[in-house]
């Protein structure tokens, strides 16, 4: 039975075991006695059995102690007391000889004991028994000694056995002795033949003996590196020997060597046969003759080699360091040796070759490697060192950086070399390159029949990016000896193997970098000899090698198709050549130039370019090569004998496209077709190259590749764009109109099934295509793409392409050509009016709106559509496309009603010949009154929108802005829109009403209404008026039928325009009478002026002529004018009736019968006629034409009627009435002025002819409309007179007596006329009171006021002006009739002209106020605001509910400021009360969400809209029905509710309010904010209560702050807002921990004055309790628990604390008349000590100037109380204080030095009772330098002098933390120690360190952290008080601890969660600010945990309500 193995950590011994060791797993684990020994630690020890893991054997193993060498040596434990045996001595000794020369191994120190081979095994049995491990061990020397002694011929009973003896105990051979006697064996042996052939059993045996004793040891003896060394340099014997094998990898195992495979290695074979004799070494020890025992010895060491059942592992880990050492001590001896270079050892360099490990063995082989593979001798091992030294050289420190250095300078020049050095870069091997017999040669695997397969799999695999670019970059490299015709026919193979093994699921070829491509080109630049030197300012072109730059773009061509989005992208962006490639493969056409070239010119230009871009080649190319044979051979280039012009190129991979040569062209089509590349980029959407061919070609060329494409997509036409399917169904439509339907005759079978077959397809296209659109799974997308690609094609230039995109439409949206016939035509009944009459267009009408998705194209159909309209040359078409877009076009937004209207517009106007076909009288198109219906649908729909616009609303851009017009109609409506827009409505109305239903009146009223004038234009840019009809659009209407275009194009023409339109053709007779009418009127007006335009009289009259014989009227007047000067030709029967002429000779005005009285005639012009009785113009140098007749035959005419008139009689149109019309008409001209003057020096004929026409008014009074002309006419014609500069006259008294005549009746016909008669007197200055009493009269009789709303503003306004005591008898009038004018829709009522009167008194008292007036408005004599007011309230008692934007605008419109002085109107308080009480609550949140808008219109004056604001959440009726007594515990109730925006808008008014009260320029700056800051404070609560306490509004506001502090920089306005921040952080001091406030805000002014905080109340019982000395524990804890929480609120809101400064100092102050002892006793100077601590944390924002004073009495009672120390240095608070101090110096040492120095006694005598007190000292001599003086302001005006003033004082900088240096012991004892005790030991340094420096913890944070969680109570107590003591000095650093606090309470461990329970209450009053989360953890704790966590909640909730501060 085989003993069982000791554990593998042995201990030699001497002693001898009492008996045999006990069976089974029992182990012994003590010993009697060990002298110097300590006992090892029993549980350290592995059991027998090898059961354990290996990586518990090498825990259990590494956990021993290491101290000595006898760990490395040792075995087995003995139990014995004697000292240590030899073995271990040796250990010591070969330490030290380990740096001699060579290996010194000692002789065996054991006396051997030779028995006889036969009885080995009895005696060492019989010794076990025994326990004499002594003997046991001699014997074994024996034998060893015997084998020694026979090397040659060993005895076989003996190695039989040792082997058996090894196999069954192993251990006995693990002592020191038998270690030494069996190295001894591995040794050379001097004394042995070396000439002898060679025997390496014995020392075979010794290796694998020692193998299995310490197979299972982790730590072998230094001893076998040392033999191992010397048969490494030596012959070998074992070393190389396979039967040794396991054993050596064990042993190299401390070399960490990464050996190469045994099939590169070139040293394999030969190595394991022993030492290597061609190298000179000694031949193998041998002897004379061999016997057949070699045979069985041979067996024998198969059998015990433990090859097979042996394992290789680290075996000298603790022992790394010193082999390395003795190893690189033993190379540095070998390699430094004086001996040639060349004659080194092959032994050596294998050596090398196995300790490549080592970074210092590789840096000294790699030095001298180059000349070691030079050497033949050493070629080998050299290269095998190569291969070994590149697989190690794998760090990257500066050692293998200089090795890899090395490598790449080395020159190796045999193929061979070169060969094996690419081997060892890893390349073309590894890359699976080379030939198959490379892999399989060595061990012939794997079997012939599965070589081809397993390569593949190894080869055929995915080419990584990396390896691609660096094989590039090595190619690229002159220092690599891999050049670029190589590289890039490697890369070539990889990217060509790798395409090859294409998979879907797959990416074979990834490759991202664009680099690449520059990369591949640079490899094929050609490099000219660097030996020649070409002339001086030669630049030699850019040239490639021919076949390496296709082979280039063959390469990047397979790269991009497999990587689109970036190499494709790249490459079709900016490289030409390659983009043809691509498109070649694509379109699968290799044609020069490509097919996707679209027209011939194109091709003809590409062609052109390669010829001269070649020829230009071959010149350069040429010159270049001449060049080179001129600096070598001497030899003239020519073509004929150039070596260059056929392998070289022109290298412009960015240029044109060059031609490929047709070897190229046949390798890119075998490419395609065995890569498929052009599918991989047709699958491309991302980009779409196809795509973008396709667009490219559109209809300009066939293209059959298309066909082929899809053809060849096998039924799968998802993976191609829909836009190549609508192209491919394009191009099968366009074949099929030019084909025939029926198969032609020669046709063959053939042709036949390919057109049947395409026509399948072409169904199956039109299949999917319907179902992208029509199907169930339509989706937005798609069928935006489908229609985009035939929709833009509609508005193309060719006319073919426009009628197969139509019939695309036609077959993909014809959903009916799918169904059956009846269903077809069952729909075609029910479709619409339009789509009859426009047939071959249903897909427009009526398919397009049913598909399903037709929202989604709506968009881009009416664009396309809008587009189309002005390519398209087809009437029908145009008519489909308007009547759609009248029915469909979305119009939901402004920007594309806009576009709609425009394109129209452009339509009508610019394209007249459409329109002429659609709407030709002639051509009687049946689908013309469809269109025109259409037509007039888009633009009543747009006007009427237009003009709901309200004024001043952006509707254009500014650069659209050029050709709009602002529009503004009578009734009030205003609109803007395109002058083009207008002019297209009027051309639609001179078309005249279609038939049907339609808009046309609609917008005939619109633009021309009855009777009233028309809309007037302004230029948008220059708001200049704009000429609305021009005079193109004038004749159009003049051409019109419509009777209304007519009149409103002949209203104010100039003479010109109406002799212009009198020559047009196309002129209706009914027109034309209008005009020759309006020229008759023209000669009475003005007949100079028309006769100036005529060119020719003659002409003009035939024209008349030629109109009369038309059947036009009118115009006989403007005949006689141009048949005056002409020569007769009348008889006397046309004078038979003598009228009037004016002859043209000499200007005069003649009768043709004077003989008689002419007689007046109903046609006749009497506006002519007063002409010629009061001439304009009169030459002095004619006498005047006698108007006596004529005046006397007016006379009479006149007073015919008056007779008439008495008689009753009463004709209606009779000459008075058109005298007096003619007079009016000619007093509203321009010629007024000049009429009443010619009138006033010919009064005696005007006056008569006035009195005659009063006479004729007093008897047809009840005319009013006679009576109010007759009198207009009284008051213009007095007012020409009355301004003129005119004597009084006969004419002037008449009119006075006239108008006074009219006036005294005190009652007005018509009360719109009164108005009129009492704004004149109002506006000339004359006496109203007539005017306003008849107006009175009037409405009290019961007159309707019809009066425009305007025109009675006015008068009221101008009587107020006045301050007419009758202005509240009308306005009373006026408000209690009404009005009765007006247009439905307009704003114009009473309220309105309230508004506006009260408006206009607020702005001109505003502009008429003083610079120094300080009148309020109430006491301004004459203010008429009052009785306005009380008529509003009376009106709108809600006031703002009528008319809300002009009432808005009265309420809380910003007044003018004028001279700082800005004042609001003395009624507006009045009303906004009325608004508040009055309104309902409609009104009011409609009032509120306009103040509060940010896009209002107008600025608002801030204290009106505030005031109404806080009215509002004040309203008594939202109180009314609550309780009357406020409850007790009552929840504050917020009224206002508004979102983000509002209270944005209500910040900037508080803002806004504050800077309109500053502008007074008088006022000093200290008083201006100090106005400021108080009208901010009182708008507090306003805003309190609109934030609604919500944290997000809070946020969202002091976010808004934040910007504008930003915006506004240092100026005032960022001063203000700072302000109001730091009051919301007053209020709201929680928003810190969201947003981080600007340190300005929190040190701004402010935080300390009058205003309120909500933390006042907390934060003063916070103090009070600090300040409370109890001597109760109750106290105490309390003030501890204040004092925790003042130094949180010290470090998390330092301006709530200061706030109260002045208190503490207070505090601090009732104590300073106690003595030391008293303090001492009440416990005074704990508050003393942690109010200093709450200063130190307050720091620098306490040595602020706002708080010096509070600063100062704090400091000031602490100087008095220290008076009272004696000899108190020891006390940590006069430490502090005097650091705190220090700090007050630097920081202010203007204010500090002289409040000190005024206590320097004080101090001087505290530094005399403690002379220890360096610090103070240094404090007091700097107090003696002189400092500069000044306040704190001067101070902090000139920050630079004060901090160089302050820096000169000779204060030592004092700290207050102890120098790391002395803390480094105890970090290493708590970081690094194991024990318990060490860690302990620690933390209790710390802690009392720490006691009176509690800053030294923060170096110990992360320890700290990390013992919390320990399992040791102690060390984790310590823990968390050190932890809590940290926290408390620095509470910044709580949330530091806040990670490791939820880990202690979420672990396991019961006793860590107890331990962070019970420190739960305080860790929580530091961290209050996450105590939600460490609450809600220990609940979850407790409910989990099954651990009663209530009672540390409950405490700690009662401290956080006692002492929280967030």
């Amino acid at each position: 039975m085989n003993r069982p193995k000791p554990s593998s950590i042995r201990r030699p011994s001497n002693t001898k075991p009492s008996g045999h060791p006990p069976p089974g797993d029992f182990i012994a684990l003590g010993a009697k006695g060990q002298s110097s020994e300590p006992k090892a630690i029993p549980a350290l020890l592995k059991p027998a059995s090898s059961g354990l893991p290996q990586d518990r054997k090498r825990e259990a193993s590494s956990s021993l102690p290491s101290s000595s060498s006898l760990s490395s040596l040792s075995k087995r434990p003995k139990h014995s007391s004697t000292p240590p045996s030899a073995l271990s001595r040796l250990a010591e000794v070969s330490a030290v000889d380990k740096r001699s020369i060579s290996p010194s191994i000692k002789e065996p120190s054991v006396v051997p004991v030779e028995v006889s081979p036969a009885v080995l095994l009895d005696e060492i049995e019989a010794a076990e028994a025994e326990g004499n491990d002594e003997h046991i061990e001699g014997v074994l020397c024996g034998a060893v000694k015997q084998l020694k002694m026979n090397r040659a011929k060993p005895d076989m009973t003996l190695y039989l056995s040792l082997m058996f003896l090894a196999k069954i105990k192993p251990n006995v051979f693990a002592t020191e002795g038998v270690i030494e006697a069996l190295c001894s064996l591995l040794r050379r042996d001097a004394s042995i033949n070396f000439k002898a052939k060679g025997n390496n059993l014995v020392s075979v045996l010794a290796c694998n003996l020692l193998m299995a004793a310490y197979e299972e040891d982790e730590n072998w003896p230094e001893i076998f590196v040392k033999v191992y060394i010397e048969d490494s340099l030596g012959e070998r014997i074992w070393v190389d020997s396979s039967h040794c094998k396991t054993f050596v990898d064990n042993i190299q195992t401390a070399f960490t060597t990464k050996m190469p495979p045994k099939s590169m290695l070139l040293q394999t074979e030969i190595g394991r046969s022993g030492g290597d004799l061609s190298a000179g070494n000694s031949p193998h020890p041998s002897t004379p003759d061999e016997d057949e025992g070699q045979t069985e010895l041979l067996i024998a060491e198969e059998k015990l080699s433990p090859e097979d059942d042996g394992q290789v592992m680290p075996r000298y880990d603790e022992l790394a360091e010193s082999v390395e050492e003795y190893v690189l001590e033993v190379l540095r001896e070998q390699l430094n040796r004086r001996q040639p270079m060349d004659n080194v050892s092959r032994n050596l360099l294998r050596l090398l070759t196995a300790t490549c490990g080592y970074k210092e063995v590789r840096l000294m082989a790699v030095q001298r490697l180059e000349m070691w593979l030079q050497n033949p001798k050493l070629t080998r091992p050299a290269q095998d060192l190569l291969m070994s030294l590149c697989m190690n050289c794998n760090t990257h420190g500066s050692d293998d950086m200089e090795v890899i250095s090395n490598l790449i300078k080395i020159r190796l020049k045999p193929k061979v070399l070169l060969n094996h050095y690419m081997l060892c870069v890893s390349l073309h091997k590894v890359l699976f390159t080379e030939q198959p017999e490379t892999y399989y040669k060595w061990d012939n695997w794997p079997p012939e029949s599965d070589r081809n397969f397993f390569l593949r799999l190894c080869s055929e695999v995915p080419l990584l990016e990396d390896t691609l670019m660096r094989i590039l970059v090595i190619g690229l490299s002159r220092d690599l000896p891999l050049g670029p015709a190589d590289a890039m026919e490697l890369a070539d193979h990889l990217v060509k193997r790798a395409a090859g093994a294409l998979s879907d699921d797959l990416e074979v070829l990834r490759v991202e970098r664009i680099q690449l491509i520059d990369a591949v080109l640079n490899l094929c630049t050609y490099h000219h000899p660097e030996n020649i030197q070409l002339p001086a300012g030669y630049q030699p072109p850019n040239l490639a090698i021919s076949t390496l730059y296709w082979k280039a773009w063959l390469l990047l061509l397979v790269v991009a198709a497999f990587n689109p989005q970036k190499i494709g992208l790249a490459a079709w962006d900016g490289y030409p050549t390659l983009k043809m490639l691509m498109e070649m493969v694509m379109t699968n056409n290799y044609s020069y130039p490509p097919c996707t070239v679209a027209d011939e010119e194109t091709k003809t230009e590409m062609i052109n370019r390669e010829l001269q871009i070649s020829q230009k080649e071959r010149q350069e190319i040429l010159a270049f090569e001449s060049h080179l044979a001129a600096a070598s051979t001497k030899q003239t280039i020519t073509e004929n004998n150039s070596l260059l012009l056929s392998q070289l190129t022109c290298l412009d991979p960015k240029g044109p496209p060059r031609r490929p040569p047709p070897h190229v062209l046949d390798q890119v089509k075998s490419l395609n077709q065995s890569l498929r590349l052009g599918h991989l980029l047709c699958r491309s959407r991302n980009p779409d190259f196809l795509l973008n061919i396709i667009q490219r070609q559109a209809s300009s060329q066939s293209m059959p590749w298309l066909a082929d494409l899809v053809q060849s997509s096998e039924g799968s036409l998802d993976v191609l764009p829909v836009q190549c399917l609508c192209e491919f169904l394009l191009h099968d439509a366009a074949d099929d109109s030019t084909s025939v339907d029926d198969e032609e005759e020669g046709e063959s079978k053939e042709q036949r099934a390919k057109k049947r077959q395409r026509q399948q397809k072409q169904r199956q296209l039109l299949g999917r295509l319907q179902d992208l659109l029509l199907g169930p799974k339509a989706d937005e997308q798609t069928t935006c793409e489908v229609l985009d690609y035939f929709l833009r094609r509609l508005s193309s230039s060719q006319v073919a392409s426009r009628v197969l995109a139509m019939k695309g439409l036609s077959l993909v949206l014809t959903e009916g050509a799918l169904k059956d016939g009846e269903e077809r035509d069952q729909l075609m009944e029910e479709d619409s009016g339009d789509a009859e009459l426009l047939p071959g267009y249903q897909w427009l009408l009526q398919d397009l709106p049913k598909l399903p998705l037709f929202d989604s194209v709506r968009c881009l159909t009416s664009s396309a559509l809008q587009q189309a309209i002005h390519m398209e040359t087809d009437p029908q078409t145009i008519s489909a496309y308007l009547i759609y877009l009248s029915q469909h076009a979305p119009v939901e937004e402004q920007s594309l009603h806009n576009d709609l209207a425009l394109d129209v517009a452009r339509l009508i106007v610019e394209r007249s010949t459409i329109m002429n076909c659609l709407f030709s009288k002639h051509s009687c198109r049946p689908e013309s009154d469809a269109v025109l219906s259409a037509l007039i649908s888009i633009f009543s729909t747009y006007i009427r929108r237009m003009r709901k616009t309200k004024e001043g609303e952006d509707l254009y851009s500014w650069s659209e802005s050029q050709d709009q017009v602002f529009l503004r109609w009578t009734t009030g409506e205003t609109a803007t829109m395109h002058i083009l827009v207008v002019h297209a409505m009027v051309i639609l109305l001179t078309l005249g009403p279609p038939k049907g239903e339609s808009e046309f009146y609609t917008l005939l009223d619109i633009w021309f209404p009855d009777k009233k004038p028309l809309p007037t234009a302004f230029l948008v840019d220059t708001s200049e008026e704009a000429l609305l009809l021009p005079d193109w659009l004038k004749l159009r209407m003049i051409r019109s039928e419509v009777s209304r275009l007519v009149d409103a194009a002949l209203q104010d023409l100039e003479p010109q325009q109406l002799l212009l339109f009198v020559q047009s053709f196309g002129i209706p007779v009914s027109s034309m009478s209008k005009l020759l009418q309006y020229l008759d009127q023209t000669v009475s007006h003005d007949p100079q002026t028309l006769e100036q335009n005529i060119m020719d009289k003659n002409y003009m009259a035939h024209l008349v002529e030629v109109q009369h014989e038309r059947g036009a009227t009118g115009g006989h007047t403007f005949h006689r004018l141009l048949s005056a000067s002409l020569p007769p030709r009348r008889d006397s029967s046309e004078v038979s009736r003598a009228k009037v002429t004016v002859e043209t000779a000499h200007g005069s005005v003649k009768m043709r019968a004077v003989s008689q009285v002419p007689v007046i005639g109903p046609e006749d012009d009497l506006a002519g006629i007063l002409l010629q009785l009061f001439p304009l113009k009169v030459d002095p140098r004619w006498p005047p034409p006698p108007v006596r007749p004529l005046s006397l035959a007016l006379q009479q005419t006149l007073a015919q009627e008056v007779l008439r008139a008495r008689q009753g009689h009463v004709q209606q149109g009779g000459p008075t009435g058109r005298l007096l019309q003619a007079l009016a008409a000619l007093l509203n001209s321009a010629h007024a002025g000049a009429l009443v003057t010619a009138m006033h020096h010919s009064h005696t004929i005007s006056c008569p002819l006035l009195r005659q026409l009063h006479l004729h008014q007093r008897l047809v009074s009840q005319d009013v409309g006679f009576s109010s002309l007759f009198f207009n006419t009284i008051v213009q014609m007095l007012t020409w007179l009355e301004n003129s500069a005119l004597e009084t006259g006969p004419l002037h008294s008449l009119l006075k007596s006239l108008a006074a005549q009219y006036s005294h009746k005190h009652r007005v016909t018509d009360v719109r006329t009164g108005f009129l008669h009492l704004a004149e007197a109002l506006a000339y200055r004359r006496d109203s009171e007539v005017a306003v009493r008849g107006i009175i009269a009037s409405l009290r009789a019961g007159e309707k006021c019809n009066a425009e709303p305007e025109l009675i503003r006015k008068v009221l306004q101008d009587l107020m002006e006045v301050k007419s005591p009758y202005l509240e008898e009308l306005l009373s009038l006026l408000m209690t009739i009404g009005t009765e004018t007006g247009t439905p829709g307009h704003t114009a009522g009473p309220v309105a002209m309230l508004i506006s009167l009260l408006l206009q008194e607020t702005e001109e008292r505003g502009v008429k106020i003083e610079v120094d007036s300080k009148i309020t408005e109430s006491k301004k004599p004459g203010s008429c605001s009052g009785l306005l007011v009380d008529w509003l309230e009376q009106l709108d008692p809600e006031v703002t509910s009528v008319c809300s934007d002009l009432q808005q605008k009265l309420l809380f419109a910003q007044n003018k400021v004028k001279y700082g002085v800005s004042l609001a109107p003395s009624y507006r308080p009045y009303l906004l009360a009325l608004l508040t009480h009055q309104s309902n609550w409609s009104t009011l949140h409609q009032c509120i969400s306009s103040l509060l808008n940010k896009h209002r219109d107008q600025r608002l004056d801030p204290t009106s809209a505030l005031d109404f604001l806080w009215a509002c959440s004040h309203i008594p009726r939202i109180w009314q029905g609550r309780d009357q007594k406020t409850p007790q515990k009552r929840t504050e109730q917020f009224v206002l509710k508004l979102s983000s925006e509002e209270l944005i808008s209500l910040v900037d008014l508080i803002l806004s309010e504050s800077e309109l009260s500053c502008r007074d320029s008088d006022t000093s700056k200290s008083a201006l904010d100090q106005v400021s800051c108080s009208l901010l404070q009182s708008r507090l609560p306003l805003l309190r209560s609109c934030l609604h306490s919500d944290l997000d509004n809070v946020k969202k506001v002091s976010e808004y702050l934040i910007s504008c502090v930003k915006k506004w920089g240092d100026s005032v306005m960022s001063k203000r807002c700072q302000t109001l921040l730091l009051q919301i952080y007053l209020h709201f001091p929680e928003v810190i921990q969201h947003l981080r406030l600007p340190e300005t805000t929190l040190s701004a002014e402010g935080a300390a004055d009058g205003s309120t905080c909500k933390l006042d109340v907390l934060v003063h019982r916070l103090i009070t309790l600090l300040a409370d000395t109890g001597d109760s524990e109750s106290a105490e804890n309390r003030a501890s628990d204040a004092s925790l929480a003042c130094r949180k609120l010290a470090v998390s809101h330092p301006v709530l604390l200061l706030r109260h400064l002045p208190m503490i100092a207070a505090l601090l102050h009732g104590r300073i008349h106690l003595n030391l002892q008293e303090i001492r006793q009440q416990n005074h100077l704990t508050f003393f000590s942690d109010v200093l601590v709450i200063l130190e944390l307050l720091q620098p924002l306490v040595f602020h100037s706002d708080h010096q004073r509070a600063l100062q009495d704090c400091l000031l009672s602490f100087i008095k109380v220290l008076q009272n120390f004696k000899r108190s240095s020891r006390m940590p608070v006069i430490n502090k204080f005097v650091q705190f101090i220090q700090k007050y110096i630097n920081h202010d040492a203007a204010s500090a030095v002289p409040f000190l120095q005024k206590h320097s006694d004080v101090l001087q005598g505290l530094s005399t009772e403690n002379p220890d007190l360096v610090q103070l000292k240094s404090l007091l001599a700097g107090l003696t330098l002189p400092v500069k003086c000044g306040s704190s302001e001067s101070a902090a005006e000139d920050r630079d002098a004060e901090d160089s003033s302050s820096g000169s004082l000779p204060v030592l900088n004092i700290s207050a933390s102890m120098p790391l240096t002395d803390m480094t012991k105890c970090l290493k004892k708590i970081s690094k120690g194991e024990a318990i005790e060490d860690v302990f030991e620690g933390l209790t340094e710390v802690d009392e360190k720490s006691k009176r420096n509690p800053e030294i913890i923060q170096y110990f944070v992360n320890d700290l952290q990390r013992l919390m969680s320990s399992p040791e109570e102690v060390c984790r107590n310590m823990a968390f008080t050190l932890a809590l003591r940290c926290m408390q000095n620095i509470p910044s650093m709580a949330a530091e601890f806040l990670p490791t606090f939820m880990y202690c309470l979420g672990c396991g461990n019961f006793d860590v969660v107890q331990t962070a329970l019970r420190n739960l209450p305080e860790y929580v009053l530091l961290c209050q600010e996450h105590a939600d989360i460490l609450l809600h953890k220990a609940f979850l704790v407790g409910i989990y945990g099954q651990i009663d966590t209530s009672s540390m909640i409950t405490e700690s909730m009662k401290v956080l309500r006692m002492e929280a501060t967030t």
